[in-house]
């Protein structure tokens, strides 16, 4: 088929696919559920440039990486217990000392940082939760083991910071906090319908919820598509045609030892084959989600990364493509890739490079 785009289904099958989904799940009840086009990444994503991290300091491994809107990145490395800032250019620019609010604190497996907007850096540690100034000052720490033990992503919507949790259970909600990290109110969210699932095979951490110009909008593992946290008239989600829906939770296990741990690796191997998969949810820029799976291409019949792009005002039909791998931020329209850290040509050794792509947003999918 000629053209920049190929619609997944004709036009005419491009209608609500179900106006009742809410059945299912009235807390997140939508009016409509559409279909996306396809489009070919290279249609939707050109490539910017690579940044190659200065080796004033050295990296392990990146765990975490954030943008500002200045392009600065926020890259934590857990094997080193830091928090680094670089500029856009790879330059650089400071380290945030987590000591200097809790001088016990480590960041460990749920450790995460995060810009809450160009001023305020968020960080997450085994002692309590952080705020650093955009100077690298420590303006807010909290030892809320609430923080500790059940937040899996954070975000900041106007003056108000949200954690979304670790535990997904019949109780889960949303947490809001004020600036002086004080829990301030919640908001439920609808139950998992595959709890074992849901709490076994997490999205990428910090990447469960999102924070937009119009709201706070949140994943579950097993979603075809992101939610906002307000109900409001018009909602509109999409599906892509490749998502397999799960139709059954993970088998019960008693628990995990030396012993079981192949049978056990197979188990749950066995059963995320079953059905695709949220990898993460990431804020394109104020008013485009981009939306990453781990699933089944149809007509490849192997495992693929496969991407929703939909525009929270309309601005473009919601659009499906294949990603080479997952990435590893978003921000204003620029798309962020963490390549492996190679040895320079004299032998040193060097930064993992960062690979920056720009967002081209679809025209007319009618045309």
């Amino acid at each position: 088929m000629s053209g920049n785009i190929r619609l997944w289904h004709s036009a005419v099958s491009i209608l609500v696919l179900a106006s009742t989904f809410g059945a299912c799940r009235s807390e997140t009840a939508v009016d409509q559920i559409l279909t996306p086009v396809r489009m070919e990444f290279e249609e939707l994503f050109a490539l910017e440039d690579s940044v190659q991290l200065d080796t004033s300091v050295l990296i392990g491994s990146i765990s975490m990486l954030d943008i500002n809107s200045m392009g600065e990145l926020l890259v934590q490395d857990n094997q080193s217990n830091a928090v680094h800032v670089f500029s856009s250019s790879g330059t650089h620019l400071r380290t945030l000392s987590i000591t200097d609010c809790n001088p016990e604190a480590t960041l460990g497996f749920r450790g995460q940082s995060t810009y809450l907007d160009d001023s305020r850096i968020f960080v997450l540690t085994t002692k309590g939760a952080m705020v650093f100034d955009q100077t690298g000052r420590c303006t807010q720490s909290s030892i809320d083991q609430d923080f500790v033990t059940n937040t899996w992503s954070v975000c900041a919507f106007r003056d108000t910071i949200f954690a979304m949790p670790l535990a997904l259970q019949d109780s889960t909600h949303i947490r809001a906090y004020g600036s002086d990290l004080t829990l301030i109110d919640q908001f439920p969210l609808p139950a998992p319908r595959f709890p074992r699932r849901a709490n076994t095979m997490l999205p990428l951490q910090g990447r469960t919820m999102g924070c937009f110009d119009d709201d706070v909008w949140w994943v579950y593992g097993e979603d075809f598509d992101a939610t906002r946290r307000l109900r409001r008239a018009g909602l509109t989600q999409f599906r892509l045609d490749s998502f397999r829906n799960r139709t059954k939770d993970y088998p019960a296990i008693s628990g995990v030892d030396p012993s079981n741990w192949m049978e056990v690796t197979q188990l749950l191997d066995k059963a995320e084959a079953e059905a695709s998969s949220i990898v993460g949810m990431f804020v394109l820029d104020e008013m485009t989600r981009l939306v990453i799976y781990d699933g089944i291409e149809s007509d490849l019949e192997e495992r693929t990364t496969s991407a929703l792009i939909a525009s929270h005002e309309g601005v473009f039909w919601g659009v499906g493509t294949l990603f080479p791998d997952s990435p590893s931020a978003a921000k204003d329209g620029m798309l962020y890739f963490t390549g492996d850290p190679e040895d320079s040509p004299d032998g040193e050794v060097t930064n993992p490079t960062i690979i920056r792509y720009q967002f081209i947003p679809p025209g007319d999918n009618d045309d």
